[in-house]
């Protein structure tokens, strides 16, 4: 595994993502989800996060009743993946965190 998009996308059970690095932002979700159309939201969440200069770790997870939202962060970048409840979430927190080591690294 080396730690892609596709490597996340193919977990069963996660719907989509949404990577934000400074000013961009590029979300894959289906179309009929209901976060498909927060970006505004999801916009808001990245500046408050991003704003805060001690995390605690830079891994998060947001449970709500039928999906779970996992973020990553490192320095400016974000990686959100939403999955369903039912997702391996150590598979998923252990591809995120390759993911998000990759895209900084490509980034300088």
């Amino acid at each position: 595994m080396k730690g892609t998009i596709k490597d996340i996308l193919k977990i069963s059970g996660v719907h989509g993502y949404v990577l934000a690095r400074d000013r961009t932002m590029q979300i894959k979700l289906p179309s009929k989800h209901r976060f498909a159309g927060a970006k505004k939201q999801i916009k808001l969440l990245y500046d408050d996060l991003m704003q805060t200069p001690k995390r605690p770790g830079n891994t998060m997870e947001i449970f709500f009743d039928d999906l779970v939202l996992t973020v990553f962060t490192n320095g400016m970048t974000m990686l959100m993946v939403l999955s369903s409840t039912r997702v391996n979430l150590a598979l998923v927190r252990m591809t995120g965190k390759l993911v998000i080591a990759n895209l900084v690294k490509e980034k300088f």
